[in-house]
């Protein structure tokens, strides 16, 4: 059973669905979109709609284009210092 819920939105888990694909993370890069799309929708129990089309929304943006990773990244290194000076 899976108690885990997606808090963050829909957008954030299209650019990490987009991100693991690219970089490889999954299946040493053979899995498609689609299938990481629906195996964290079926994780998640959440809708994703046409992330095709969010996807063209997120390449659309003049600024910050993978925002929701930009912050990830800054939260766990803020974390990581954090940590250090314990």
């Amino acid at each position: 059973e899976n108690n885990l819920t997606w808090t963050a939105t829909k957008t954030d888990l299209i650019e990490l669905v987009y991100a693991l694909k690219y970089s490889g993370a999954i299946n040493g890069g053979a899995a498609q979109v689609k299938e990481i799309t629906e195996s964290l929708e079926t994780f998640f129990d959440i809708d994703l709609g046409n992330f095709y089309k969010t996807y063209s929304e997120i390449k659309s943006r003049t600024k910050d284009r993978s925002k929701f990773l930009n912050k990830l990244s800054e939260n766990l290194v803020s974390r990581l210092e954090q940590d250090d000076s314990i």
